[in-house]
């Protein structure tokens, strides 16, 4: 009842949902980088995954050669030929 109350504050005031619900945007560059926004923290990171925790779930990146490019508070770039995208 909680979430759904949240969705109507959003859509009634125009903001953008992602942001005030807090959920992961990724936005792919083809199947070898990947932009994650809004994550909370970096869980594990080895050269075939990279686990992300979000506000409501996990991010799980399986690949070959996984890298961070770059990381803020508020993104990471991740490169390396990327496989699946999994949410957990």
């Amino acid at each position: 009842m909680l979430e759904h109350s949240k969705e109507l504050l959003v859509t009634s005031l125009n903001f953008p949902g992602d942001v005030l619900l807090g959920e992961l945007l990724l936005s792919f560059a083809g199947r070898n980088a990947l932009l994650v926004e809004n994550y909370q923290a970096l869980v594990l990171y080895t050269d075939t995954l990279i686990k992300l925790q979000g506000k409501n779930c996990r991010l799980l990146v399986k690949g070959i050669r996984l890298s961070i490019e770059y990381y803020t508070q508020e993104e990471m770039k991740i490169t390396g030929q990327i496989q699946s995208v999994e949410f957990e």
